[in-house]
C-alpha cells in the first residue's frame, strides 16, 4: 500500500510540474493544428482513442481541490464514468456520474465498490499502523 501511495504521489507531482504524458500529447496536437500541419499519425491510431486519447476516457476522474467547492461532469464516453472528489479534514466527498441509458455502467455500484475499498484500506492502514 505504501508503494502505491508513493507511486501516486510521484505521478501527481510530475503532472503538477507539467510532465504528465497527456499534456505533451495535447501540445503536439495543438501545435500541428495551429501551424496548419498534418495531424501526427499517433492521433489517428485506434489504440490512441481506445486508451482515452481525444477525450475518450472510460473513467474521467479529478480531484477538485481541498475546498468546499464541488462539481460533477458527465462521463466522456457513453459507457464511462465521471468520478470527481474532494478531500476534507474528516471525509472524502465524491461525485460519480454515469448515463442511465447505458446498461454497461452503474454509478451506484461503482459508489458501493469505492466505499468498500476505502473501508478495506482504512482497516489495512489501522492494522499495519501506517
Amino acid at each position: 500500500m505504501l508503494s502505491a501511495f508513493n507511486k501516486h504521489n510521484t505521478l501527481m507531482s510530475e503532472a503538477q510540474d507539467g510532465n504528465g504524458f497527456d499534456r505533451h500529447l495535447l501540445g503536439l496536437y495543438l501545435i500541428a493544428k495551429e501551424e496548419g500541419r498534418p495531424t501526427p499519425e499517433l492521433f489517428s491510431d485506434p489504440l490512441y482513442s481506445r486508451s482515452g486519447g481525444g477525450g475518450n476516457f472510460v473513467l474521467s476522474s479529478s480531484l477538485v481541490g481541498y475546498t468546499s467547492v464541488m462539481g460533477a461532469v458527465a462521463p466522456m464516453v457513453h459507457y464511462g464514468y465521471g468520478f470527481f472528489y474532494r478531500i476534507r479534514d474528516d471525509r472524502i466527498v465524491i461525485s460519480i456520474t454515469a448515463w442511465k441509458s447505458c446498461h454497461e455502467t452503474d454509478a451506484a455500484s461503482l459508489f458501493n465498490a469505492f466505499s468498500s475499498s476505502m473501508h478495506e484500506m482504512l482497516h489495512l492502514a489501522t492494522k499495519s499502523q501506517l
